[in-house]
This record gives structure tokens, sequence and C-alpha cells, in this order.
């Protein structure tokens, strides 16, 4: 393959993707800023999605009699999950024939290196070019960018990449890669970035506190510029919540709503105030996790406990599990065959 079919493979895959996200209303404005949900996606598209443990593959896209299919393994962390998801719907829209996917469509970014380009077929360049723009099209970037507050210069922290992938819904090197594409950071920062361990990172926010499941598990770190966020987690993730706290003017963050839906919190406490600051607000900081299956808008309050309608300051999270640890077919579509019967 030439540079030039290399160009082509990677603009018919992203002019698919961004038609794809324009025909399933995931790119209007209030959707602008939410991770793109790649499972539901498929279902949208009248495939068939199934989850099962496999040995080497990722996944697979199949297509017999006329119907279309996609399994994922089941053994894998989320993000790599919807990167796979990601890749295989691209296979179905761009109408490729059937192919199945080991892990080296992990290794290849969306803008291939040197003379990297030769050695990609261009079914899966194109496959690789729409997974990159549908997981991670450049509207959710630039609207991350701005709800967070970052600048590209933020981006030289790791910690904040990682954050990043949690919002974009993609794995950490997949948030790189995107951000790479879109000219946020250049291939130098990109190299250095990836030489970072995500399980460390994870560690570096929990003090001490081990990871539920090293493999699966997120640390999601939440502040108040997560306001009105969809949080998507794995059912073995973790919460660390950071919040300013005007404990000085009688406020108080209180955390009964995060108990009844559903949290167990494993530490609480403030962190110490800077030198020659008495009186100015702390942060509160909670480290939480789940113990059942989310589904619902969680309200947190910053209020004064005698009069808890005194202008409360307020953190709305919309959350959900995401559970795509379970082998069969996709929820959604087993519980329609179900009714059906």
């Amino acid at each position: 393959m030439t540079r030039q079919q290399d160009r082509i493979s990677i603009l018919r895959g992203m002019k698919a993707a961004l038609g794809l996200l324009h025909d399933l209303g995931l790119d209007r404005e209030g959707k602008r800023s939410q991770r793109v949900d790649v499972f539901d996606s498929i279902d949208r598209t009248g495939a068939a999605l199934m989850f099962k443990p496999m040995e080497k593959l990722l996944g697979a896209f199949m297509k017999q009699n006329g119907m279309a299919g996609i399994i994922l393994n089941t053994e894998r962390p989320l993000g790599m999950q919807r990167f796979t998801a990601a890749h295989e719907l691209g296979h179905l829209i761009l109408q490729h024939d059937p192919h199945a996917d080991d892990e080296g469509i992990l290794r290849r970014g969306p803008i291939a290196d040197g003379r990297a380009f030769k050695l990609v077929p261009p079914e899966e360049r194109e496959a690789d070019a729409f997974a990159s723009y549908f997981l991670l099209p450049p509207h959710l970037i630039a609207a991350q960018m701005e709800v967070q507050g970052w600048r590209p210069e933020h981006f030289s922290s790791p910690e904040n990449v990682y954050q990043a992938s949690l919002r974009f819904g993609t794995s950490f090197s997949g948030a790189v890669y995107g951000l790479e594409r879109e000219q946020v950071i250049g291939a130098g920062l990109r190299q250095q970035l990836l030489k970072a361990r995500p399980q460390s990172l994870k560690l570096a926010l929990l003090d001490g506190q081990p990871l539920p499941n090293p493999r699966r598990s997120d640390v999601w770190h939440l502040t108040e510029k997560d306001e009105g966020a969809v949080v998507e987690a794995g059912r073995d993730d973790l919460f660390l919540l950071r919040l300013r706290e005007d404990i000085g003017a009688g406020y108080v963050w209180t955390f009964d709503e995060l108990r009844d839906a559903g949290f167990v919190i494993l530490k609480d406490g403030r962190e110490p105030v800077p030198e020659g600051q008495i009186g100015a607000p702390s942060v509160r900081r909670i480290l939480a996790q789940a113990e059942r299956p989310l589904a619902g808008t969680l309200r947190l309050k910053e209020c004064r406990p005698w009069d808890p309608e005194d202008d409360p300051h307020t953190l709305t999270l919309h959350c959900r599990t995401a559970t795509s640890d379970e082998s069969g077919l996709f929820e959604r579509q087993r519980l329609e065959r179900l009714a059906a019967r």
C-alpha cells in the first residue's frame, strides 16, 4: 500500500465514522461531551453482539446468511473492548469481509509512523480509522477539554491523559493517539506518554487502597468540573471524589445520597489546608466503590447541616455500570429474544 492509498483508507474510515455518528444522533449538542456508547450503536445497526472468553482474539466480525454479528472477548478491560467493538463495527459499516482481530490492532495509531503504513492492509487501516473517529470524534475531545479546563499543556501529565481516557471511553493509549490525531499533542509527547503504566496512575490515586481487580478496575477522579457528567463505569471501578468544602462558613458535603445509590465509602477525609491559608476552603476526599450495578442520577449537596436548603452547592452525576465481562448476548438483545418467546 502506498502512502496515498493509506491516506485514502484513513479518510474513508473517518468519513464512515462521522456519518454513522450523525445518523445515530450522537453528534448533537446534548451528546457532544458524552462518551459514545459503542455497544448500543452496534445494536442499533441490527447486528448481533456477543461476549465470550477467547484465548488470543480480541474480537471478530462475522456475516452469515445475510446476518451480521460481532463477538468480543470478555477477558479484556472495558476500554480495550470498546475499541475492539468500534473496530469490528467499522468492518461492518464499511462492508468488509468477515474478520478476526488480535492485539495487533492495539499497537497501531490512526496515523502511521514512517513507512509502517505499508504493513497494514487497506481494510484494517479503514477499520482502525473508523474506530478512532467513532469512539473519539473531534467534538468529544473539544467538549471535554472545555468542561475540564484542559489546555494542550495539561496533557504532558499522564494523570490527566488517564482521566481524559475515562471520559472519552477509550484505553489510555487510545486517548494518546486521539490527542495526537487532533494535533493537541505532538509525536514526541505521544511517545513519552505511551511509556506510562496506567496501573501505576491508578494506584497513585488510592493512597494505599488496593485495586479490586488490577486488570479491569479504573479509578475515576471526580471534581466539581464533572457536574452533569455521564459516568459509565465498570463493575470493579473506584471513585475518588475531591470536592472543595467551605467548612469555615459551616458548609459540609453530605454523602447519604452516595450510600443510598449503592456505594460503600472506603475512605473519608480532608486534605491539609496549605500553610498560611487558615480559614480557606479545604478539600474533602472521598474514596468509594459501588456495591451493586449503577443506573440512575446521583445528587450530592454541600450545605449547612442546620439549614440544608440554604443555597447548597450540588454535584450531579448520571451513573451507570457497564457489564461486559459476562458471556452471552448483549443484555438488551437477550431480553428482547426472551420477550419474543
